[in-house]
């Protein structure tokens, strides 16, 4: 979990709201509940989805797949 947030290209304003809150790896972010990732600013579905897949968590962990 040693990746950058910059290399996931995330959008420009929520990696620049997330280094003023100290945010800079991925493993930074490791303690925070899903809820919490979703309230910061700017965060949108695509972000999260990119977030969580570097956290290694399940970004839908309750849809059933058919």
């Amino acid at each position: 979990m040693d990746t950058k947030l910059a290399d996931l290209k995330l959008r420009p304003s929520l990696l620049r709201e997330l280094n003023q809150t100290g945010y800079e790896v991925v493993g930074d972010m490791q303690h925070l509940p899903t809820a919490e990732l979703l309230r910061i600013p700017g965060m949108g579905g695509h972000d999260w989805r990119k977030i969580a897949k570097a956290l290694g968590r399940d970004p839908f962990p309750g849809l059933k797949k058919r």
